[in-house]
């Protein structure tokens, strides 16, 4: 089979896949694209702006811990999610427009309960620790991991593999274990 062929083939399979999924979210933006495969739970609580691409190997998970009517994961427009991401959003994780995130980034607004020493964590479940806001036009490198309470500023960049505990300003880069201000873009 010619590379020609092959290529239509997966696009086609990609266009039909955004075709079955998108009805499981709780809003579906014109022009945005799901790769096969991605995993979803609670994408009813989900809502993907215009023109989002969402990589192959996406996990994407969302519940309904709010008392508003708002969607606990917020995708927005022309945003870019890379391969095998993950993103828990138990009540808030908001990623405004055009935000670039890397292959195997990790951002979660929740974690494990770990107080009880009787019981194992797994069987302790995990509960929401504070909101995620990744402002417009930043960039999470890849590798990277942004912790709950975190706001990643606008058009800042969180260098591959750094660890984010701690909010970052606009316009600024940071890397690490965990992430420090390593410079400030402009300057």
């Amino acid at each position: 089979m010619s590379e020609r062929v092959a290529n239509l083939r997966l696009r086609i399979c990609k266009s039909l896949y955004t075709m079955i999924k998108r009805g499981c979210f709780c809003k579906w933006g014109k022009g945005s694209r799901l790769y096969p495969p991605a995993t979803l739970y609670g994408a009813r609580f989900m809502e993907v702006g215009d023109q989002v691409l969402i990589r192959e190997h996406a996990w994407l998970t969302a519940k309904n811990q709010r008392s508003d009517l708002r969607c606990s994961l917020i995708i927005g427009q022309g945003t870019y999610i890379g391969r095998f991401a993950q993103i828990n959003a138990w009540q808030d994780v908001v990623i405004e427009a055009n935000v670039l995130i890397g292959d195997r980034v990790f951002i979660s607004d929740a974690d494990h309960n770990y107080a009880d020493t009787k019981v194992p964590i797994i069987q302790q479940g995990d509960q929401f620790k504070g909101r995620v806001l990744l402002c417009s036009g930043c960039w999470i490198g890849i590798g990277a991991v942004i912790l709950p309470g975190v706001k990643i500023g606008k058009n800042a960049v969180v260098a591959a593999n750094a660890v984010v505990t701690g909010d970052v300003p606009d316009f600024t880069i940071v890397g690490g274990i965990p992430a420090k201000i390593i410079k400030h873009i402009g300057d």
